[in-house]
């Protein structure tokens, strides 16, 4: 359900799953020992996020954060760029696009 590609410097997380609940929020908290310095989280086909979800997408940023890393999303649908802005989920970790990947430093 979930795969880390290395770019480097960058690591993308792609959240193979349809729907981001209790269970996919588990594993994405998992990576929190594995994030890099910079990590970019891609929600490609992702089409729900319960709240469970949200969750579990706080806890991944905040542990990421207090180690000094920053986290990032890609592919993010019109809907939850909604919902992470009103949850202030944007705040903390930024929307951007793919080829912006490489620049992040």
């Amino acid at each position: 359900m979930i795969q880390m590609q290395d770019r480097g410097n960058v690591a993308v997380v792609h959240i193979r799953t349809p729907s981001i609940d209790a269970v996919s929020a588990r594993e994405i908290e998992e990576f929190c020992g594995r994030s890099r310095k910079i990590t970019v989280l891609d929600f490609e086909q992702v089409a729900f996020i319960n709240s469970a979800g949200i969750s579990g997408l706080l806890k991944f940023i905040v542990a990421a954060r207090k180690r000094g890393h920053r986290v990032y999303a890609i592919h993010v649908s019109k809907h939850h760029r909604k919902i992470f802005k009103m949850v202030e989920l944007s705040r903390f970790m930024p929307i951007i696009e793919e080829h912006e990947i490489d620049q992040l430093e």
